[in-house]
């Protein structure tokens, strides 16, 4: 059974205001015609962004960005302030030194991003795009001394259509084994995978034994995640194809007219 907070079913209206305040429009440098690939976000190739001035602290209304996608950062406490802590970008080698007070995954030699303090993180294009979200990595992460059930907690995806409404995926994410947590590979639903959205949220849920789970509730519903794999709207990139063939045939007009 899941329960959650009635402030995360109103993000939309709430939050709306603070999702773009800062996103700087940019338009694709290149396109192909035919397939089109998913871009992995890594946490390891992050614009210095303005907007995340304590990196690698992420704080509440933090924004930073990747490979053309934007990454916004918030918490859903209704008494939170900007700039609290709702995410790190940590470096899987030196976890043991950063993760103070938690016990992080130990099995990432690159970064990821922890998702700290029940926060939430965004993901979407710089150009506004619609994305497809296909997977990730992730783990939970405990705070030290807790006892962790066999079903640790659940990340849930929950996408924005564009013209209104929204989907979930949610998948489940395993207690420590041998004391230690690790990364897993996630795949979302075949519904979600193949819908388009204007941007995604994710978030957490702490389950308990009997795999109760609850969001914004406890605290504790704290993730690494790494590896989010999104893909371009198929449609963008044959427009933008489309716009580069037309731009080809009217250079081998102007070269037989020459």
């Amino acid at each position: 059974a899941f329960g959650c907070s009635s402030e995360f079913s109103t993000i939309t209206g709430s939050h709306m205001k603070k999702l773009f305040p800062r996103l700087i429009a940019a338009a694709a440098a290149s396109a192909c015609l035919g397939a089109w690939h998913a871009v992995v976000l890594t946490f390891d190739g992050l614009a210095d962004s303005t907007f995340a001035p304590n990196m690698p602290f992420v704080g509440d209304g933090d924004e930073f960005y990747e490979s053309d996608h934007y990454l916004y950062a918030f918490s859903n406490d209704a008494q939170s302030q900007p700039g609290d802590l709702v995410g790190a970008i940590i470096h899987g080698t030196q976890a043991g030194d950063t993760c103070l007070g938690l016990v992080c995954p130990t099995d990432n030699s690159t970064s990821f991003y922890a998702l700290l303090n029940d926060g939430v993180l965004v993901v979407g294009r710089n150009d506004l795009a619609p994305i497809r979200m296909l997977g990730l990595s992730a783990s939970f992460i405990a705070a030290s001394g807790d006892v962790v059930p066999p079903t640790a907690g659940a990340l849930r995806a929950q996408g924005m259509i564009p013209g209104g409404g929204s989907l979930t995926s949610t998948v489940f994410l395993p207690g420590p084994v041998g004391g230690q947590y690790s990364f897993s590979d996630y795949s979302f639903s075949d519904a979600f995978t193949s819908t388009e959205f204007d941007y995604v949220f994710l978030f957490g849920f702490a389950c308990d034994a009997s795999v109760g789970c609850s969001a914004f509730t406890t605290n504790k519903a704290q993730f690494a995640i790494d590896n989010i794999s999104v893909v371009p709207e198929p449609a963008q990139w044959l427009l933008m194809g489309l716009g580069l063939a037309a731009l080809g045939a009217v250079v081998r007009r102007r070269h037989v007219a020459a």
